[in-house]
This record gives C-alpha cells, structure tokens and sequence, in this order.
C-alpha cells in the first residue's frame, strides 16, 4: 500500500525593513521609513523633509522646506518584490518664505495619494531577499486646501495635485 501526500507551500513570513530617501539627503533633507512587508502587501511608516527645488516651485522668488510623517500601503504583484501599486497619506507643514527674507510662514495639511514603483531586491530567494533593496517610485499626490501665501506684494500658491518622483535604498532584517 502506498500514500501519496501534496505538501502545501508554507506562507512566507513577514519581514521588517528600513529605509531612506538618498534624494532627500541631497536636498538638504532628510528621510527615515519603517516597513513590514508579508507576501503582496507592504506597510509602511516615516518621516520626511526636503527643501524643495527651484525646478519644482512654481514662484523662484521663494523657498519652501516640506517635512512631515506619513504611512504607505503597497500591494506588490509578486510576493515581496517586483511592480507595485499603492495609497500614500501623509501630513506636512510647508515653510515658505522669501529668498530674500529669513521670515517664514508655515502652512499644514493632509494629502493623498497613489503610487507605483518597482523593488530591486538584492539578497536571495532562498533566504527571504534578506539584504539591501532599492525602490524607484512614483506618487500622484493631492493636497487637502491649499494655500496662497503673499509676503511683501509677492504670492506663492501651493498646488493641489503635484507629482513625486524618487528613490528608497533599503535593508530588509
């Protein structure tokens, strides 16, 4: 007599992550995020500040430093890695003001979002792609009331929806 069993695959477990924005970093910033990812769905948590470019404002003659915390949730099409697609919501206070005044007024909100992006992992299938991951992403985001500021005649208007692009480099535990 013989008995024939089908094993069923176990789940793969959950794993932690952390992660930065180099971009961030370059842009006299900063970027700190926490991540659980288990099978297709990633979470995760950070912080950030950026003092955003001249290219990316509309009015050259001010300066604006973005920084806040949020929270992402990604569903990857393979499990851990490949292509995703995600919601983003974070809060952020804008400190804008006039290049040629030290004189800031700060502006708060919520956003919302969607993005997509792709993760490079580096480590082995084997070992769950434990090791250093790299994430090229993309968010369309909308901006909950924003506001005009006007400093000595002159108006910067915050946009209501923007684009982001950038890269996270990660470790995954």
């Amino acid at each position: 007599m013989s008995f024939q069993s089908n094993a069923q695959r176990e789940p793969s477990p959950g794993r932690f992550e952390v992660e930065a924005d180099p971009i961030a970093f370059i842009l006299n910033g900063y970027s700190f995020h926490v991540g659980y990812t288990k099978g297709h769905l990633r979470f995760d948590a950070g912080v950030f500040g950026i003092k955003q470019p001249d290219f990316a404002l509309d009015n050259k003659l001010f300066s604006v430093f973005s920084s806040g915390g949020g929270v992402k949730v990604d569903y990857l099409l393979r499990p851990n890695r490949g292509l995703f697609f995600g919601l983003q919501s974070d809060y952020a206070t804008d400190k804008i003001g006039l290049k040629s005044d030290e004189d800031t007024q700060s502006v708060s909100g919520v956003t919302l979002g969607l993005r997509t992006g792709y993760r490079f992992m580096f480590g082995k299938q084997e070992r769950q792609f434990k090791g250093l991951y790299l994430v090229p992403w993309v968010g369309l985001i909308h901006s909950f009331n924003p506001s005009v500021v006007t400093k000595s005649g002159h108006a910067y208007s915050q946009a209501s929806w923007s684009i982001f692009p950038t890269i996270h480099l990660g470790y995954r535990f």
